[in-house]
């Protein structure tokens, strides 16, 4: 098997994190009378955590001034209780536990901060699963940039062609393309409106086929 790792994404992957964000915006901008509209909102989909350009659309539409500190500290509140609620997408846990049974390497490689990931795998009891976590403090540029996958490649000890993604939006699968990876995109409720067609591989659920059946897919790719 050639096939000796696989590196997660972690937002809207392991966790159903967007649908969440999307909900707590909508009822921020609500307050103002404002609507936020899915596709404005779709343009930040797989940013950086702490992107705020949600609060420059909202501030353009009022004719004063709107204190984006406290806004943004209230917005982040409220996400997190709502994505508190998110269960694990379906299929992740199963993966995790397919992965460690046959001797894969298992990597995260998110643009979200170790604070936030950490907050999520330790919660749903699956930190132990991962080798190596590199998140957006461990290099100069996120994702789309290849450079996340490149350094949890490094910290994995494995070559590109070794090892599968797991993705759920376009500047992941574009991330792990650049970085030679195989790309597996598993778009969530917000992100499978996008062409996934870059992917290798594109999955309506993890749960669609065995982890053995992805790996034997890439293997004939050789």
């Amino acid at each position: 098997m050639t096939i000796k790792g696989i590196i997660f994404d972690f937002d809207g992957l392991i966790v159903d994190t967007e649908t969440p964000e999307l909900k707590a915006w909508q009822e921020l901008f609500r307050r103002f009378d404002v609507e936020f509209s899915f596709d404005e909102y779709a343009q930040t989909i797989g940013m950086i955590y702490d992107d705020t350009s949600a609060l420059d659309i909202l501030e353009s539409r009022l004719s004063t001034p709107i204190d984006k500190a406290r806004l943004f500290k209230e917005f982040k509140k409220r996400k997190v209780e709502l994505i508190d609620a998110q269960p694990l997408r379906s299929g992740v846990l199963d993966v995790l536990k397919s992965a460690k049974s046959i001797g894969l390497k298992i990597g995260l490689a998110s643009s979200a901060k170790l604070e936030w990931v950490n907050r999520y795998i330790q919660k749903h009891e699956i930190s132990q699963f991962f080798e190596c976590v590199r998140t957006r403090e461990n290099v100069a540029n996120p994702k789309p940039d290849p450079e996340l996958y490149q350094a949890t490649l490094a910290c994995l000890g494995l070559k590109a062609r070794q090892v599968i993604a797991l993705e759920d939006s376009i500047n992941g699968v574009s991330a792990a393309r650049a970085a030679g990876v195989h790309t597996v995109a598993v778009p969530n409720s917000v992100t499978r409106i996008f062409d996934f067609s870059q992917a290798h591989l594109v999955l309506k659920h993890l749960t669609d086929i065995p982890l053995q059946e992805m790996i034997a897919f890439f293997e004939k790719q050789r």
